[in-house]
């Protein structure tokens, strides 16, 4: 039997059959190997491929990268995505990827177009299923909506009743750029693709009653301040949900290249949101990834460690 399975039982109770109740095996916990912002140059390309090579020995169930598969200054040409495409395919176990500004909304500053760009990310790393290999968590992807065809990397998948939600919020603001008519167009379509997927995830985190939640974006969206406008929708969204969840909630970031595990994050009144933590990976020059534990039997759901490259 599958111990990281859902079991479904029926309960007997004053000898009458109550209806099934959800539970899960003792050891149904799990580890996941967290980055972001990387790798950035040549030292680190190797040094990264040493770390990960290095954790398919251990019992990761995948690997999580928030984004920025290169450096901002870096041509952002199909070598370089196919570079990293390559190495998430190699690797043993499935990839949790969410798309960074690096590798788009930035490409404007090194002559190439971030709407292109975008594009063929969406080609390589999400319409190729062979480069994730995410149908092995079972990923329930927003481009099956008619409406929203184009967002296949908007997706979610349950892991020992856990919800993990990846929505494609990136860094350099969003890609807000009120003096420019496209990035404004590709942005206010996405944010509405992001809120309602956003949406139905909450919604079945509720009615399911999941034990704990992660979202997965790339972007520090600016938890203690929020006034970027390209992320002021994501955090009412956030806030909407965390007045009506009382179970864990972290959200797992990058962008910053700051390695921090704290709770910055406040409603409207200024109350600290006590169920809510915010991770955010390592990133360049620190090729240094996170272990994350998950434990359902564990009432804060979600413990961090650092998980370096161990020298021989």
């Amino acid at each position: 039997m599958n111990v990281q399975k859902q079991l479904a039982v029926l309960v007997i109770v004053g000898g009458v059959l109550a209806a099934p109740q959800t539970v899960w095996a003792e050891d149904a916990g799990f580890r996941f190997l967290a980055t972001g912002d990387l790798p950035y140059s040549a030292v680190q390309d190797d040094l990264y491929r040493r770390l990960l090579k290095q954790s398919e020995s251990e019992d990761f169930a995948f690997l999580m990268h928030v984004g920025d598969i290169k450096g901002q200054g870096q041509p952002c040409s199909d070598d370089a995505f196919l570079k990293i495409r390559d190495m998430f395919r190699a690797y043993p176990k499935p990839v949790v990827y969410t798309p960074g500004d690096n590798e788009w909304t930035d490409c404007h500053g090194v002559g190439a177009d971030p709407i292109e760009r975008l594009d063929k990310l969406r080609e390589l790393f999400f319409n190729d299923p062979t480069t994730l290999r995410l149908e092995k968590l079972k990923t329930v992807h927003q481009n099956r909506v008619p409406s929203f065809t184009t967002y296949v990397e908007n997706y979610r998948f349950s892991k020992a009743g856990v919800l993990f939600i990846v929505v494609h919020v990136v860094g350099s603001g969003n890609n807000y750029r009120a003096d420019h008519p496209p990035s404004m167009e590709e942005f206010s379509a996405r944010n509405a693709a992001n809120l309602a997927f956003l949406q139905e995830s909450f919604t079945e985190a509720l009615s399911e009653d999941v034990p704990g939640v992660a979202v997965v974006i790339h972007a520090n969206p600016g938890f203690e301040k929020g006034n970027e406008s390209g992320f002021k929708d994501f955090l009412a969204s956030m806030r909407g949900f965390l007045a009506t969840c009382d179970k864990p909630v972290v959200c797992i970031h990058g962008d910053t290249h700051t390695y921090r595990i704290d709770k910055p994050f406040k409603n409207e009144s200024g109350t600290t949101y006590p169920n809510f933590t915010r991770m955010e990976v390592f990133g360049s020059p620190n090729v240094v990834g996170v272990v994350v534990s998950v434990d359902p039997s564990d009432p804060e759901i979600f413990t961090f460690r650092p998980y370096k490259l161990q020298e021989n």
